[in-house]
């Protein structure tokens, strides 16, 4: 299952606790796309991932304030 989790307009730490409790939810093998307007929650959201172990797929800044983290979950999250 694919899905968008659009974190803009919201400041840290809120984004890092929708995209965590998101990817916990998702079915193994799901694509998430995130979307952010916030450079600092862009950086942030990445070492999460990598903390959480989550393929980080693609990272894109699509103009001067929004960015896209595309993942995929291929294991359980604890």
């Amino acid at each position: 299952m694919d899905s968008t989790i659009d974190v803009r307009g919201l400041q840290c730490p809120t984004p890092i606790n929708v995209v965590s409790n998101a990817i916990s939810k998702a079915e193994i093998g799901s694509v998430l796309t995130i979307l952010t307007d916030d450079f600092i929650c862009f950086m942030m959201l990445q070492r999460v991932l990598r903390i959480l172990n989550v393929e980080i797929k693609e990272t894109v800044q699509l103009d001067e304030n929004n960015y896209r983290i595309v993942v995929a979950k291929s294991h359980e999250i604890s």
